[in-house]
């Protein structure tokens, strides 16, 4: 008799993998066979969830970055995730380098430049300012501020909070239901778990699929600026390739060696680049950008966070609402990865390394880049205006290598930036994957099955690369905002179980 397959036999929940995973294959087919209609029926989904729930998304992220601060000051800031006898896996270094590029992916290297840009051309109509204004210049700062700064990093550190006082405090389940555990007890029904797992690791795969299209066509305009006779369909699969294979070299050791160093490596390429960005620019006026950024971020940040002059805007829902549809899609999954590896550390360490350092981080990188592009496009406002509407926003980069004078040297190491950067944060984010799609817990929670990340990281390799090829990257992208209307539900009972354990900490955390 012939021995089945360990895979199919043992290692999945077939209700949590099949279905999300048969939900792609046939997006995928949709989109090749009827490309129009797929898009148009997706965007009309996703407009209708933008408009809305637009104050929703906007109101709840507030919520969270308030609950963020008062955790943070609160006595329960002294508790150990895991109780007092538990021992830290990763020392600080390596814990905030992995939280950092599991989190921004290639966020920060294709949006630095591109959405401040978009906000100098193209301002909200519910500012009274011109286009390519100086008052369109500071508000495109302190718009770029807020959606990568604090309160996104609420998003993502308010539920892998909680998932990691709930995992550690009691043998537990891999599973996102756990955080609900202060509101619907120690024995949620299995299907409310399972749909939970299901629809988040949906949303998450989407997202990282979208966030792989995006480096890949930044990583192609790259190289096609140096070898522009280059066929760009084989460079894409070219591309592609390259990222799996870096991927499932780096996911088959572990996170306490392969996702380790590779997060150290990024984050040191990513503070040469800020430096070298620094030295051979003008100090002067990157100084000036990322102290503007930080003015205009906290003077508009209650204007913004509650719509109070922006309710109904498309600007808001373009941007704002679609920006934290899109981080909460990706939330809870994340949150999976972040509190498991938070074990050993006290909750005030966890905001610290989870949300104030990383957002911090943000905003000076989005100062350096964002000011320095709108530097430039002040001068030269209609060719960039034209590179941004003809040849996209992945190109806006390097325009500015070239206006610096040091194109070769910059777009060489950011297309090695965007490379490792999607690698790192595709190794963290399928380890999540694999650990919720795993019927049977490992006994160390640092390990997860590698069959299951490799399968995983190849469907999203392809699933990027055929949509690219064939329909474009806006279908996927919108199926991962889709994803952020359960999770934005989801968040708000998991934000009040923060709350009832910031309350009341002896009563749901058993050390």
């Amino acid at each position: 008799m012939t021995r089945k397959s360990r895979f199919f036999q043992f290692n999945i929940r077939p209700w949590v993998f099949w279905p999300p995973f048969i939900l792609l294959i046939l997006a995928v087919l949709s989109s090749i066979l009827f490309p129009d209609s797929f898009i148009d029926i997706v965007r009309n989904i996703q407009q209708s969830i933008l408009t809305n729930f637009s104050i929703g998304f906007s109101w709840l992220s507030f919520a969270m970055t308030l609950l963020a601060i008062a955790v943070f000051f609160s006595p329960l800031g002294n508790y150990k995730i895991g109780g007092k006898s538990a021992v830290p896996r990763l020392n600080r270094i390596s814990w905030f380098a992995i939280v950092l590029c599991t989190t921004i992916a290639v966020g920060i290297l294709f949006w630095g430049s591109a959405e401040p840009l978009s906000h100098f051309l193209f301002p909200p109509g519910f500012r009274d300012f011109d286009p390519n204004s100086e008052e369109a210049r500071s508000f495109a700062l302190g718009a770029l501020y807020f959606h990568w700064g604090f309160t996104p990093y609420a998003i993502y550190a308010v539920p892998a909070l909680v998932f990691a006082l709930m995992y550690y405090s009691g043998k537990s389940r891999f599973s996102l239901g756990i955080m609900l555990r202060p509101m619907i007890g120690t024995s949620p029904h299995r299907f409310w778990e399972t749909g939970l797992d299901m629809f988040s690791l949906f949303a998450l795969v989407t997202g990282m699929a979208a966030a792989l299209g995006a480096g890949i066509l930044s990583l192609s305009g790259g190289f096609l600026a140096f070898f522009p006779d280059l066929n760009p369909t084989l460079l894409t699969g070219m591309i592609t390739l390259a990222i799996l294979i870096t991927f499932i070299i780096s996911a088959s050791t572990g996170i306490e060696k392969g996702i380790k160093n590779l997060s150290l490596f990024n984050l040191g390429f990513f503070f040469l680049i800020a430096i070298l960005f620094v030295i051979l620019g003008e100090r002067g006026k990157i100084l000036d950008s990322i102290l503007t950024g930080f003015s205009l971020y906290f003077s508009n940040f209650t204007d913004l966070s509650l719509q109070l002059s922006g309710a109904g805007n498309t600007w808001t829902y373009d941007w704002s609402t679609f920006n934290f549809a899109m981080w909460m899609a990706w939330a809870p999954m994340t949150a999976l990865f972040l509190g498991k590896i938070a074990v050993g550390r006290t909750v005030r360490e966890f905001l610290l390394m989870n949300w104030f350092l990383p957002a911090s981080f943000c905003l000076i990188w989005m100062g350096i880049f964002g000011g320095t592009t709108l530097d430039f496009a002040a001068v030269n406002t209609q060719d960039y205006k034209d590179l941004y509407e003809n040849s996209g926003p992945e190109s806006v980069i390097y325009r500015v290598f070239d206006d610096m004078g040091y194109f070769k040297v910059f777009a060489q190491l950011f297309i090695l930036g965007i490379f490792i950067s999607y690698v790192t944060a595709a190794d963290s984010s399928t380890d999540a994957l694999a650990s919720i799609s795993m019927k049977k817990q490992k006994g160390d929670p640092f390990e997860s099955d590698t069959n299951l990340k490799v399968i995983w990281g190849v469907l999203i390799g392809f699933l990027s690369w055929v949509m690219i090829t064939y329909s474009g990257i806006d279908g996927v992208r919108i199926l991962s905002v889709i994803g952020g209307l359960p999770a934005l539900f989801f968040l708000l009972l998991v934000s009040v179980c923060l709350l009832m354990i910031l309350i009341s900490p002896k009563k749901y955390l058993r050390h």
